[in-house]
């Protein structure tokens, strides 16, 4: 009997796909700032979808699967986690599910939560890693694709050499049909809830003056 590939093995996949465009195309930058290096790799990881006959959406809507609350956060409210979210890079295929992209230079942030999400879904997750050590546990379903540099101090600007086939990929488990099925509960009650919020007057920010 055959089976569909999990998202988390489409995942590994895609990221060992695109650690070999970039070995094959040399890959590699020297003396930028960390906004134009991330411009850079985000750009090619652009060119190797549309060179897989993919779109490419930049800074793309995204929803948190759980539903988001009000929190006071000192002197003014806020929603936890955010309405609304954005990822670096939607690919959309034709045949199969959209593909999930962060592209960081640090571990910190919300990126991972993200992909977390996308990969729940049943979408597969790419993470693209840059400089640094990796301290972040990867959530399940997530392929992470390290690609390390070196940087030189006053001013401080990024360097890397070109990317081979020995650049790390790193993935988390595989995605369960329990989690996965509860995740989709999850959206489907958070979108009702919303849908019921947004019918409601909506409530006060306070903001401090």
């Amino acid at each position: 009997m055959s089976h569909e590939p999990t998202a988390a093995i489409e995942s590994e996949t895609l990221a060992t796909s695109l650690r070999a465009y970039l070995a094959s195309a040399g890959f590699a930058f020297a003396g930028l700032t960390a906004a134009d290096a991330t411009a850079v790799i985000t750009q090619a990881v652009a060119d190797w979808a549309k060179a897989s006959g993919w779109r490419v959406q930049r800074e793309a809507s995204m929803r948190y699967i759980d539903l988001p609350r009000m929190q006071g956060m000192g002197c003014r409210t806020v929603w936890h986690p955010p309405r609304s979210a954005y990822l670096d890079l939607r690919l959309l295929r034709e045949a199969g599910p959209s593909i999930a992209v962060e592209i960081d230079r640090e571990d910190f942030g919300s990126a991972v939560d993200r992909l977390r999400d996308e990969a729940l879904r049943g979408r597969p997750a790419l993470w693209i890693r840059w400089h640094g050590a990796l301290r972040a546990e990867l959530p399940d379903g997530v392929a992470r694709l390290h690609l390390p540099s070196r940087t030189t101090r006053t001013p401080i600007r990024y360097s890397m050499a070109p990317v081979t086939d020995s650049a790390a990929i790193t993935c988390g488990n595989p995605v369960s049909p329990e989690a996965h099925e509860d995740a989709c509960t999850r959206d489907d009650q958070r979108v009702a809830e919303e849908k019921r919020r947004d019918a409601l007057p909506q409530p006060t920010i306070i903001r401090c003056r």
